[in-house]
């Protein structure tokens, strides 16, 4: 087995990697058994970058051994979905790659400090997955997105989310007028849920559940239009100043998402 790139994705933009792996090269004609290995990352690890960007660590150093050794490696994945990742757990044979594509945001500081000795570092420069999710063909910092809106896809629904999670176990826990409190606490600073239409899936399947969500927590709620081009874009191997490729022995730092360059 042979290739030169794996991705490595978040569970939770699942519909759109996909919708961006079917716009590789030949179009919609390139089959799965062709595609670059894809390794998923489970939801819940966004909870806390630190958390991140330690199995993100271990994944890059079983790729790099690999890389180092011209040989395959079995590095641990999950099938997308709802559930506890332990029953979801499955592993995936890749390499050797010369190349790790993070189709992921910074997300904090998860993607900070990451380096490979034999392996090319590339990742959209957004700050997390909501704003890799709004750029329509922008530079980072002209992406249009509102601090006093909470963004969610289908994703959040389909997969695990620790706000969609915290609902049923915050009633069962505390009773409905206490977490009901204790949300409105939370998400003081926001005005209204969005629900970010990325053509990846039909926005009818999930907006009674966002409408949901606005109504629990007393926000607007409203649609925006989304966008998979940086994503499609990062998958075809295109380079730009939206899409970093650190070089091997090279740390991932802040530069890279503000857009400076060392020398």
């Amino acid at each position: 087995m042979s290739t030169e790139r794996v991705i490595l994705a978040c569970e939770m933009i699942e519909d759109e990697v996909r919708l961006a792996l079917d716009a590789l090269p030949p179009v919609g004609a390139l089959p799965p058994a062709d595609r670059p290995p894809l390794v998923w990352m489970e939801s819940g690890l966004h909870d806390r970058p630190e958390t991140l960007q330690a199995a993100l660590g271990r994944l890059i150093r079983l790729l790099d051994e690999g890389a180092e050794k011209g040989e395959p490696v079995a590095v641990p994945s999950v099938r997308p979905g709802r559930g506890p990742a332990s029953e979801r757990r499955e592993e995936v044979v890749v390499g050797p790659v010369s190349e790790v594509i993070l189709a992921l945001g910074f997300c904090g500081s998860a993607l900070k400090g990451l380096s490979a000795e034999n392996l090319t570092l590339v990742f959209p420069r957004v700050d997390d997955c909501v704003s890799l999710l709004l750029n329509d063909g922008c530079a980072r910092e002209e992406i249009k997105r509102n601090p006093r809106c909470y963004y969610l896809t289908r994703g959040w629904f389909n997969h695990s989310s620790s706000m969609i999670d915290s609902f049923d176990e915050w009633d069962e826990r505390y009773g409905r007028e206490r977490a009901d409190k204790l949300r409105a606490t939370m998400y003081a600073g926001y005005e209204a849920i969005q629900l970010i239409d990325t053509q990846a899936y039909q926005v009818e399947e999930c907006i009674d559940q966002s409408q949901e969500v606005a109504d629990r927590l007393k926000l607007d709620h409203g649609v925006v239009r989304g966008s998979v081009q940086l994503l499609e874009r990062l998958l075809k191997g295109e380079r730009d100043s939206e899409i970093v490729a650190v070089p091997p022995k090279e740390k991932i730092g802040f530069n890279h998402l503000f857009g400076e360059r060392v020398n």
